[in-house]
């Protein structure tokens, strides 16, 4: 499907692929792109309307000057597009990695009680800067080389150089998505990051969005998002599906590409 533009303030690039049975539009992490998406879920979702958007400042998508890359930037931008494209109803919304929190953001407070169901795999829930900066030291040789030296940071601090050090992360994609790291405006990356991982806190708008069903498709052995930290957050949701696959790491959409598109297709035809 070619790339099209969506209106509003910022305009995001997106393809669509076609269904009649409702609507999922999903939501990549950073350093990627609609194309983290696109080979593993095009045509395998029965008949759901499938939209890929690049976020603000990644793919094809626009790199407005004076841009901040704030939550409230990415929120403007992703709901003028759902609001163009999120049909036909019922809408359902996905995302992966830091685009799992987006998406939270997204729906508890732009589209609360109009989703039918939410999709997240690989979500990295923390409760604080220092915290995310200790597990990626922990889990990635290259986040931590990036960052040697600089353990005593504070919050502000981290904040503040997040987006150079999780460029790093370009290292541990699959070899076939890196090309679309190289693509990602450094600033957009910085402030994606800075905003959306490090200054934001999901819990509030978790519990917003606790009664609405919910797929979680997680890696058992995931370095840059253990499963353990949203999976403690399970039992305050009252429609959860927890699918770990122990071997699959941050990407098991790629790992697990027939495992996860089949989950996530039942998931869509029993809320459909």
């Amino acid at each position: 499907m070619p790339v099209s533009a969506s209106p509003g303030r910022f305009r995001l690039a997106y393809r669509t692929y076609p269904g009649n049975r409702g609507c999922l539009v999903l939501l990549h992490g950073v350093l990627a792109s609609h194309r983290y998406f696109q080979d593993a879920l095009a045509g395998r979702l029965g008949g759901f309307r499938l939209v890929l958007p690049d976020l603000l400042g990644h793919g094809d998508s626009a790199r407005p000057g004076g841009a901040s890359y704030s939550l409230e930037e990415h929120l403007d931008a992703l709901a003028d597009l759902v609001e163009a494209e999120g049909r036909p109803e019922p809408l359902f919304l996905g995302a992966h990695s830091l685009g799992c929190l987006l998406l939270t953001a997204l729906a508890a407070r732009r589209f609360e009680g109009r989703v039918r169901g939410l999709v997240f795999l690989n979500y990295p829930r923390f409760s604080s800067a220092q915290h995310i900066h200790e597990t990626l030291r922990a889990g990635s040789p290259e986040y931590r080389r990036a960052t040697s030296g600089i353990a005593g940071l504070s919050d502000e601090d981290l904040v503040r150089v997040s987006g150079t050090m999780v460029r790093q992360f370009a290292a541990i994609l699959p070899g076939h998505l890196r090309a679309e790291a190289d693509r990602t405006d450094p600033e957009a990356l910085a402030g994606t990051v800075r905003h959306g991982l490090f200054g934001y806190r999901p819990d509030e708008d978790l519990d917003r969005l606790a009664r609405v069903p919910m797929l979680h498709l997680h890696g058992g052995k995931d370095r840059v998002a253990p499963a353990a930290f949203i999976q403690a957050r399970l039992s305050s949701f009252s429609d959860a599906r927890w699918v770990l696959y122990g071997e699959a790491g941050h990407h098991l959409l790629h790992t697990h590409a027939d495992l996860a598109a089949g989950e996530i297709r039942m998931f869509l035809e029993r809320l459909a």
